[in-house]
């Protein structure tokens, strides 16, 4: 199953990616061109380029071990197996990101373990506690508890990373120095897309396929909520270490 194909059981259709329409669609579209005009001006400087980089690295080391610390929760011993190779994944995309960032003049390494991950910027941490009050006020809902609503979230933060990829892949071509590294961390995303899915599919009984859907929608719209404030901060940054005096050349593609 590709990243935007739908679920063959219809009754999970809720885990594609929603075809959005009216306002949704709307700011979807403008976070789209926002966040590639951001791109522009992050690849304009190499301080902007380890800025992105950096980004990345956080995104991987900070999100992704939340959830992962409670996923872990009284999980089953097929679905620990799974967590060890996605968490495996995540843990070498956090160290060829560092790897990228040292390459570029900057300083970073991937943390040893998720206690000494680096905190997510203060916006991220909004949509993270928003998130946990979500796995707390679902959980209930569902025979396997917060293991239901974490999924649903690392779905969705999947489908957001595969995203962001394919973006960033398109905007700076095959020939540039960061895409073999991008494709590589996409094709893992799109891999972890699919087994999110088919794990709320074996976790999800019939009588709880609605609560599921409900909670997509909820998880979708917080996702959606933090979209525009988002790229336009990442606008400004990449426009401020553009314009910054002595600033230094990317690294040649």
């Amino acid at each position: 199953m590709d990243a935007d194909t739908a679920p063959a059981n219809a009754a999970f259709d809720c885990l594609a990616p929603p075809q959005l329409r009216g306002w949704p669609a709307l700011q979807a579209r403008l976070v789209h061109h926002i966040k590639r005009a951001a791109l522009r001006q992050m690849h304009a400087s190499r301080a902007g380029e380890v800025m992105l980089l950096r980004l990345y690295l956080i995104g991987e080391e900070s999100s992704e071990q939340a959830l992962q610390r409670e996923l872990r929760t009284n999980a089953p011993e097929w679905l620990t197996r799974q967590l060890d190779q996605h968490l495996a994944d995540e843990q070498l995309h956090a160290r060829l990101f560092a790897d990228a960032i040292v390459k570029r003049g900057g300083t970073a390494r991937a943390a040893a373990s998720p206690d000494e991950a680096p905190q997510p910027d203060w916006l991220s941490q909004r949509k993270l506690a928003r998130w946990q009050r979500l796995i707390q006020r679902h959980a209930p809902h569902f025979a396997h508890g917060g293991l239901v609503p974490a999924y649903a979230i690392g779905l969705a933060a999947e489908q957001m990373a595969s995203r962001i990829l394919q973006r960033h892949c398109a905007l700076i071509g095959a020939r540039h120095a960061l895409h073999p590294l991008l494709t590589r961390v996409l094709a893992d995303e799109d891999r972890h897309i699919r087994l999110c899915s088919h794990t709320l599919q074996r976790c999800v009984a019939p009588h709880e396929e609605a609560r599921l859907a409900q909670l997509m929608r909820e998880v979708r719209d917080t996702e959606r909520s933090f979209g525009i404030t988002g790229a336009l901060g990442m606008y400004l940054a990449g426009v401020v270490l553009r314009l910054r005096p002595g600033r230094a050349r990317p690294v040649a593609a």
